[in-house]
C-alpha cells in the first residue's frame, strides 16, 4: 500500500493533524489550509462553516480506505493535494484562455514559448474575434497523474476538452460502497445544473450532446453524458444554424438549442472556422457560439490545454492569475524543437519516452529504454523531420518500483468539484496509462 512516508508531500497545516501517525516526519509545502482545501472540493473556496463541517467527517472519509485491485492505497492527505492541485490547474487556465481568446492578450510568460504563442494565434485567428460576454471553460476536465510507490504525484496530462472515461468510472464504482456512488451522483448533479445554467436556466430540452456518428468509439460516453444531464444525442445533420442560434430539426418541428455539449474535437467541430474537409461538424456553430446565440460546452479552443507544451506552462499560471504555489508539480516535458533538446535525444535515445505534442492528432510513443534500433531511427527521423509535433520525457528511475497512473474528474461549470474517485492504470516508463482508458482491462476502481 501506499504509504505517507518523509517523501510525501502533504498540507502544512496536516503536519499538526492528530490523526497522524506518530514519529512520521512530513515535506510541508505552500497551501490552502486543510479546511480551505474541502470547501474548494464542494466547490465553495470561501465557506468555512462547510469546511469546518467536512473536516470534522473525517474519520469516516479515512475509514473507506480509497483501493485500486493491485494493492495501492490514497491517503486523505493525499486526496486533498489532487484535490487542490486541479482546482488550481482549472482556474488558472481558464483565466489564461478568457486572457487569449476573450481578450486577445499573451501575458508574458506564454510570450516566452514561440511554439505555444504560434498555436494559439492559429486558433484565435480561425475562430475570429469573441463578442459573446462571458466564456465559461472547463465544464469536464480529465486529469492523468503519476503516483509513485513512495506517495509522491504528478501530473501527466490534462484534458480541458471532450474527455473520456466518465461511463466506465460509473461502471466500475462499487455499489455497496455509498461514498463512491454518491460521488458519482453528485458529479452527475454538477454537471446537470451547469449544463442548465449555461443556458440561462433554460431546461435541459433544449440541451444537446454532439456526437460525431454513432459508429464512433466514444458513443457509449456521449450516451452516458446524456443521460446524466437530461439531454439528447444530437448529429451535426440534425442540427442548423439561423441568424436567431441553433435549432434541432426533427421533421417539421424545429426546436431552440440554448447549450451543446460537444464531443468533437476543436479542428472538426465548424468546417466554416477549421478543417474544411471535417463531415461531423456544424456549418456556423463557431459564429454563432462567439456571438452569444449557443452556449458550446467545452468552448472552442479548449482542446489547446491538452497539449503537453502548454501544459508545462500552467504552474506559471497558477502563481500568474491565482498567486498561489502549485499543489501538483508537472511531468516535465520539452519540446523537441529546442535545439539542447534534441542534441541530447539524439545522443542518448534510451533515456527518453517521445510523445506527440498535440493529442487529438497521436503517435504511437516511443519508448527508448525499450524501443528496437529500427524504431529508435524511425523516431528520430520523424522528430527531425516535424520536431514542433513532439516533445521529449525523462523515463521513471529503473531502480524505483513503478507506481500508478491515476485518472480523476472534476467540474468548474458551476463552481469546483472533484470526486474523491477515479480511474487507475497500469503506467509506462514515463508514468503515462499503459492502455487507452475505454479498455475495461486496464482500468480499476479507486475511491
Amino acid at each position: 500500500m501506499l504509504r505517507e512516508t518523509s517523501k510525501t508531500h502533504v498540507l502544512a497545516s496536516v503536519s499538526n493533524d492528530r490523526d497522524l501517525p506518530t514519529g512520521s516526519s512530513f515535506i510541508t509545502i505552500k497551501m490552502p489550509s486543510l479546511p480551505a482545501l474541502m470547501a474548494e472540493q464542494s466547490g465553495t473556496r470561501h465557506d468555512t462553516a462547510s469546511a469546518t463541517q467536512m473536516v470534522s467527517s473525517r474519520n469516516r472519509l479515512l475509514a473507506s480506505g480509497s483501493v485500486i485491485a493491485d494493492g495501492h492505497s490514497l491517503s486523505f492527505t493525499q486526496w486533498a493535494q489532487i484535490t487542490c492541485g486541479i482546482r488550481q490547474r482549472m482556474e488558472a487556465v481558464s483565466a489564461c484562455l478568457n486572457e487569449v481568446f476573450k481578450n486577445r492578450a499573451f501575458p508574458e510568460f506564454l510570450r516566452q514559448n514561440g511554439g505555444v504563442v504560434r498555436l494559439l494565434r492559429s486558433i484565435t485567428d480561425q475562430i475570429g474575434e469573441v463578442t459573446r460576454e462571458s466564456i465559461s471553460w472547463g465544464w469536464l476536465a480529465a486529469t492523468d497523474i503519476y503516483v509513485a510507490t513512495d506517495g509522491q504525484m504528478m501530473v501527466i496530462d490534462h484534458n480541458l476538452s471532450v474527455p473520456t472515461g466518465m461511463e466506465l468510472l460509473t461502471r466500475l464504482v462499487d455499489r455497496s460502497r455509498t461514498e463512491s456512488v454518491a460521488a458519482i451522483n453528485d458529479l452527475g448533479r454538477w454537471m446537470a445544473d451547469a449544463a442548465v445554467t449555461y443556458g440561462r436556466g433554460s431546461e435541459a430540452s433544449s440541451t444537446v450532446v454532439l456526437d460525431p456518428c454513432r459508429y464512433n468509439p466514444t458513443f457509449r460516453e456521449n450516451e452516458f453524458l446524456a443521460r446524466t444531464i437530461g439531454a439528447q444525442v444530437a448529429h451535426a445533420g440534425e442540427l442548423v444554424v439561423s441568424k436567431d442560434g441553433v435549432e434541432l430539426v426533427s421533421g417539421i418541428k424545429r426546436t431552440k438549442i440554448t447549450t451543446i455539449v460537444r464531443r468533437v474535437d476543436d479542428d472538426l467541430l465548424d468546417p466554416n472556422c477549421f478543417r474544411p474537409d471535417s463531415l461531423v461538424g456544424l456549418p456556423g456553430l463557431c459564429k454563432a457560439w462567439k456571438n452569444g446565440l449557443v452556449n458550446i460546452v467545452n468552448p472552442p479552443g479548449s482542446g489547446v490545454a491538452s497539449i503537453r507544451s502548454f501544459t508545462q506552462l500552467v504552474p506559471e499560471m497558477i502563481r500568474e492569475f491565482l498567486g498561489e504555489e502549485p499543489a501538483l508539480p508537472v511531468a516535465v516535458s520539452r519540446a523537441c524543437s529546442a535545439t539542447d533538446v534534441m542534441q541530447k535525444l539524439i545522443e542518448n535515445p534510451a533515456r527518453f519516452a517521445v510523445r506527440t505534442n498535440d493529442q487529438m492528432h497521436p503517435a504511437r510513443p516511443c519508448f527508448g529504454d525499450s524501443a528496437t534500433k529500427a524504431e529508435t531511427l524511425s523516431m528520430l527521423d520523424a522528430v527531425r523531420r516535424d520536431p514542433e509535433k513532439f516533445v521529449r520525457r525523462d523515463l521513471l528511475p529503473v531502480s524505483e518500483p513503478r507506481g500508478f497512473n491515476l485518472r480523476v474528474f472534476s467540474s468548474m461549470g458551476k463552481g469546483f468539484y472533484m470526486p474523491r474517485c477515479g480511474i487507475g492504470r497500469h503506467c509506462q516508463s514515463d508514468g503515462g496509462a499503459t492502455l487507452a482508458i475505454n479498455d475495461d482491462v486496464s482500468a480499476c476502481f479507486v475511491g
